[in-house]
Parts: C-alpha cells; sequence; structure tokens
C-alpha cells in the first residue's frame, strides 16, 4: 500500500509540475483543492475560492517564466495513506533552465493529497525553498484571510498580500 502510495503521490507530482512548466494555469488549477493551505518560511497562504486559488497559480507560473525555467525535477521520498481518500508525501524539488540544473539548491517539500471523484489534489502543501525560490517569492507576498491587519485586509474577501513572515 506504501507502494501505491508513493506511486500516486509521484504520479501528482509530475503531471503539476508539467501543467505548472507549459504555463497551464487551468490545469494546474484543476489539482488543487478548495480550501488549499501553501507554506513556507517566507509567508502562507490559505486559499478559500476558486479565484484566490487561480491568483496562487497565476503567480507561481509568472515566477517560474521570469526565471526562464523549462523543468521541474519533482521526486516522491515517501509517501503513505493516511486513509483511503488521503496521502500524505514527501519530496524534493530542483529547477532545470536549458537543459542544465540550477545551481540554486533543491528544496525539500510535503504535501497533504485527498482524493476527489476521480483525481487527486493538493490539500496542503508545505516548502523548505530558498528565500529566492519561485515558491517563496509568491508566498512571501501572502497572508492568510483572517491574519491580515485592519488595514492590509482587503475589502472583497480576497486573499491579502502582506508578508507576516518577515
Amino acid at each position: 500500500m506504501i507502494d501505491d502510495a508513493r506511486r500516486i503521490a509521484q504520479d501528482f507530482l509530475d503531471r503539476t509540475g508539467e501543467a505548472t512548466i507549459r504555463g497551464d494555469v487551468d490545469a494546474t488549477l484543476d489539482y488543487c483543492d478548495i480550501p488549499c493551505t501553501l507554506e513556507s518560511m517566507q509567508g502562507r497562504a490559505v486559499a478559500t475560492n476558486t479565484a484566490e486559488m487561480r491568483a496562487i497559480c497565476v503567480a507561481f507560473i509568472d515566477r517560474v517564466k521570469l526565471k526562464r525555467l523549462t523543468y521541474m525535477v519533482r521526486n516522491c521520498l515517501e509517501a503513505v495513506f493516511k486513509d483511503e481518500e488521503t496521502i500524505w508525501a514527501r519530496y524534493q524539488t530542483r529547477y532545470v533552465t536549458d537543459g542544465n540544473l540550477l545551481t540554486e539548491d533543491p528544496y525539500f517539500g510535503s504535501v497533504i493529497l485527498r482524493r476527489k471523484g476521480d483525481r487527486w489534489k493538493v490539500s496542503a502543501m508545505q516548502f523548505a525553498a530558498s528565500s529566492d525560490s519561485p515558491v517563496n517569492a509568491v508566498l512571501s507576498n501572502c497572508t492568510p484571510k483572517g491574519e491580515a491587519s485592519a488595514e492590509n485586509k482587503p475589502s472583497d474577501g480576497a486573499m491579502s498580500t502582506t508578508n507576516k513572515a518577515g
């Protein structure tokens, strides 16, 4: 059963990585559950609706394009079923540009996947990435709803973009 969890998690990492590198926001979004929590030492985002999750996906894809990344090498290191509908996994990510591994160190992450219909979706991800990593560049500008100060809370219910980690 552990091998099945690892195979499912690796497939998820491969498919979402490919969709992100292609710049396919809709395909990337299809792999995200709502609500979805993403966090690193630089920041935290809790998307409570599709518009918030789309904004995070767009921002991440834009950062990947800005860095001219051509491939995300992600390897599932371990994965376990917590129940029939939930997998917890740990993985490593390396970025590639023009066929060469970047000098940036690989980073580790963890993901909670939940089965929704015929698809596994990310419910939560944590990243231990360098501060200039695309994921940290996005999360350093996000704060979950409810944690933003009164003067920084958006009036339309969207996620705040205040850095609470620094």
